[in-house]
């Protein structure tokens, strides 16, 4: 039997789930971009987030506000780097779509869109 290794998009959506602030950051290169502009269809600002300390801190601050992990359901993959999914924030779910535009040779997250649909 063979046991698949989770994509980086896969790991990203699983520390959303489980509220893993510090699991998130390790995915990220340390100048590592995460762009989550979903937020403004609940009236934020965009999630501009560059390396993976900001990513660490922003998280961490995130599911606290949030009293948890987000909920995520519907998750659906088209490829290893494109992911489409509902994630609730502050009771609204919210349709997005995650693009992992770029990772570095040393296989970690160099760039994450987060787009709402």
């Amino acid at each position: 039997m063979t046991v698949t290794e989770m994509t980086l998009l896969e790991k990203f959506i699983d520390c959303l789930r489980c509220g893993d602030n510090v699991g998130m950051a390790d995915l990220f290169d340390d100048h590592g971009v995460l762009h989550d502009a979903s937020w403004r269809k609940i009236g934020y600002d965009t999630v501009h987030l560059c390396g993976k300390m900001a990513v660490e801190m922003m998280f961490h601050h995130k599911f606290g506000m949030n009293k948890g992990p987000f909920k995520i359901s519907g998750v659906t993959f088209t490829d290893e780097n494109v992911a489409w999914y509902f994630i609730v924030y502050n009771g609204i779910t919210v349709p997005v779509v995650a693009y992992l535009s770029s990772v570095t040779d040393e296989g970690k997250i160099d760039r994450l869109n987060i787009l709402a649909m």
